[in-house]
């Protein structure tokens, strides 16, 4: 029996999804390794290998990023090692089909290159489709409907405009949650005199950052002084609102400018079925009343935008006759 796998390559992160079963994995696409003269020692793969980056005993590599390979030798060997995890049961020997979710704007030849790492790492059998139609699968349309698709990722924002049939539109910005995470470092720097690390940042954002108006919801972090002591300092919500606002605003003028400049039939379509937001940044509550105010658009945020593409390329597993990219 086939199996059935979909897979894909996000910012940092590498998601598959099992056909019957679901997400079995999600890993950070960095591998962990002991390097000798002559041989290559594997210590540590996904969320373990991440947490060994300050290791100076340790190579740590990053192998894929944003889609792309950045290490052809380093990527085969972290994705034998997330697959060896994800297809160990009796069927090991089926063959097994992938179905990989990309970028819109992912070149023919990087494409290539990551079709060439999927097979050295046994992934024979592969199709490509976009990020967006896999979106779309998971959306209660008319196949012939063009709709908007935002994709907000931790180091990109993927836009596309498509319906069952022809994607029309696709355009990535190297704008997302990681610029937001910098943001809130040099408001802190600016405006409490202490330093803290985009990590820090992060956590602070995905725990506080809200875009409703007086959000007075207050966190304490930690910080640093320009004396090097720690200090404990309160910042509320709308503070962090402040600091990432600048991001948002941008994405929804990339939004606009994409608007002017797609065909007049096109648009017409979009602006009666609205722009979708999905990707890890589009949790943050508030984007529906955000979006809604600044764009004379429908808006939809998904219901589960950092599994949104994932979920869907899971759907398309089952279904013949859907966008793929022809190589």
């Amino acid at each position: 029996m086939k199996i059935k796998i979909a897979i894909k390559f996000g910012s940092n992160e590498i998601t598959i999804y099992r056909m019957g079963i679901g997400i079995v994995a999600r890993e950070p696409a960095f591998l962990a390794v002991q390097e000798n003269k002559d041989s290559i020692k594997i210590k540590a793969v996904g969320k373990m290998a991440q947490k060994l980056l300050a290791n100076s005993g340790l190579s740590v590599y990053q192998p894929i990023k944003d889609g792309e390979i950045v290490n052809e030798k380093y990527a085969v060997i972290l994705l034998e090692q997330i697959l060896k995890d994800v297809i160990i049961d009796k069927s090991i020997f089926a063959p097994i089909y992938a179905l990989v979710s990309i970028p819109s704007s992912l070149g023919e030849e990087a494409i290539y290159k990551l079709k060439k790492v999927l097979s050295m790492a046994g992934l024979k059998n592969v199709e490509f489709v976009q990020n967006a139609v896999s979106v779309r699968e998971n959306l209660d349309l008319d196949p012939q409907t063009n709709i908007m698709v935002v994709d907000i990722g931790k180091n990109l924002t993927d836009i596309s405009i498509l319906n069952s049939y022809n994607f029309n539109f696709g355009r990535m910005y190297y704008l997302g949650g990681a610029d937001m995470d910098k943001s809130i470092t040099t408001f802190i720097l600016d405006n409490h005199d202490l330093t803290v690390s985009d990590k820090d940042s992060e956590a602070l954002k995905n725990e506080l950052a809200s875009l409703y108006d007086r959000d007075l919801y207050t966190l304490t972090y930690t910080g640093l002084d320009e004396n090097n002591k720690f200090v404990h300092h309160p910042i509320t919500a709308s503070e962090v609102k402040v600091a990432i606002t600048n991001v948002y605003d941008k994405i929804i003028g990339f939004i606009k400018q994409i608007l002017t400049e797609i065909p007049k039939e096109i648009y017409a379509q979009v602006y009666n079925s609205g722009v979708v937001f999905v990707g890890g940044a589009s949790n943050i509550p508030g984007l529906y009343e955000y979006a809604k105010k600044r764009l004379d658009l429908p808006i939809i945020v998904h219901e589960n935008p950092t599994d949104a593409v994932i979920l869907g390329a899971g759907k398309l597993l089952s279904k013949d006759g859907y966008l793929k990219i022809n190589l």
